[in-house]
This record gives C-alpha cells, structure tokens and sequence, in this order.
C-alpha cells in the first residue's frame, strides 16, 4: 500500500464516524422528541371524570292535607275507621280536604275546597293522589299509588276503590266516579271510594289509606311513590 493512501483511509474513517455520530445524535433527538409530544398528546386525551351530582329533591308544597267522613251536615276529620268488609259493601266515601280542622261544614263543598287551597302559594297547580296498602293472606304487603281512575284497577278484587271530584261537580249532572276519559288536568280527586271485594276477607290487618298533594312528577321517586310531605294516613279495620 502506498504511504498517501494510509492519511486518505485515516481522514475518510474520521469522516464516516463523524457523520455516523451525527446521525445517531439526531436521531436520539428526534425519538426524545417525539415521545415527548406522544406524552403530551397522551396527557391531553387523558378523560377526567368529574361526578355530576343530581339536583336534591325540594319539596315545595306547603298545602296541609286530612282525610274526612260526612257525619250528618259536617265532614269530620279521622285518624282511624272501622267497618264491614264485605263484597260490594261500601266502606266509606273519604274526603282530602286542605285543612287541618278537626270539623268542617259540609254544606257547598265546591267553594269551601277552592277557598281553602287558594290561601297557599301555586294552589291551583295542587292535585290529589292516594295511596292504598296491606298486608295479604299471602305473607306480602301490597301498596297502590292512585292518581288516576285506571290506577283504581290495580286493586281489584282485593277492594275496589273509586276516584271522585266533588269540586268541579257540573250542575244537574249525576255523581258518578272520574273516569279515565274525563281526567283533564283541572280535575281534582278530591274524595276516593272503597268498597269491600271478593277477596277482601283475604286482607290481614288494617288497610292503610294515605291522601297526598302532588304538583308534579317530581314529587314521585323512581318507584311512584310519594316524597312530599303533604299527606295524610288513617286505619282502616274490618268490623
């Protein structure tokens, strides 16, 4: 080998290391860069899950409510109620009037209960629903929310039960029971029928009745049943 090949072959191998050292800089530089953005863009599609808390319920309605009985000229408040069962004998016609009054003149039904419930905020709004549960032969307890005449179906023939509006009562019209049919959003069930079945004899123990003031679904948790605190419960017993 000549002597001037051997400093050509000396500066040609620095060149090429040279070169090969830069490469492998820049493209050390270039993996950090780009797991730098993959982490970047990794952190912004990072979700955060934040708990939306549901709004509480609030109830509202500050519209008093008991349960009635005609007692001659008055309607008379009660707690508890004793009676005969038996198929199609009717236990009573019970009022849910906006009062607390232990007695309340029976005469002009219609303007006493607007009067009433016009002295509370959104009276208008306000309606009606009951509520009807026992304990059966069978070990369960049954409960019906009624808030309307085809929810009365669901209680048969354990008891009947029948809705009626006494307060938007047509003259000269007879006095019959609310029917699906005529249920409009005015209507007011302000008095609820119960009267004894086939199957009443199977009921054991008493037969609870709760009348509610409801002015929205929202006044009903996920299973219907009513959250507000404008009720009123008695007992019913069998004679």
């Amino acid at each position: 080998m000549k002597k001037k090949t051997i400093p050509f072959l000396i500066i040609l191998t620095i060149v090429i290391s040279i070169i090969y050292t830069t490469i492998l800089i820049n493209r050390n530089k270039n993996m950090d860069k780009n797991n730098n953005e993959n982490i970047e863009i990794e952190n912004t599609e990072i979700e955060i899950e934040e708990t939306i808390e549901e709004p509480k319920y609030k109830d509202e309605n500050q519209v008093p409510i008991s349960l009635y009985i005609e007692q001659g000229n008055e309607l008379v408040k009660i707690s508890e109620y004793s009676c005969d069962w038996s198929p199609e004998n009717v236990l009573n016609l019970f009022y849910a009037i906006p009062s607390t009054e232990e007695s309340i003149s029976a005469y002009n039904f219609d303007s006493m209960w607007k009067e009433k419930i016009a002295a509370y905020p959104n009276g208008d709004k306000c309606r009606i629903g009951y509520q009807v549960s026992f304990k059966y032969e069978d070990g369960e307890t049954y409960t019906y929310n009624l808030k309307c005449p085809d929810d009365t179906y669901f209680t048969f023939p354990k008891v009947m039960t029948y809705l009626y509006d006494d307060v938007n009562l047509v003259p000269g019209k007879p006095y019959y029971h609310i029917t699906q049919d005529v249920m409009y959003d005015y209507t007011i069930a302000s008095s609820i029928k119960l009267v004894g079945d086939v199957d009443s004899d199977k009921i054991e123990g008493p037969i609870t009745l709760t009348a509610f003031c409801f002015d929205s679904e929202d006044d009903f948790d996920e299973e219907g049943n009513y959250r507000g605190n404008s009720k009123y419960t008695i007992t019913i017993t069998q004679e």
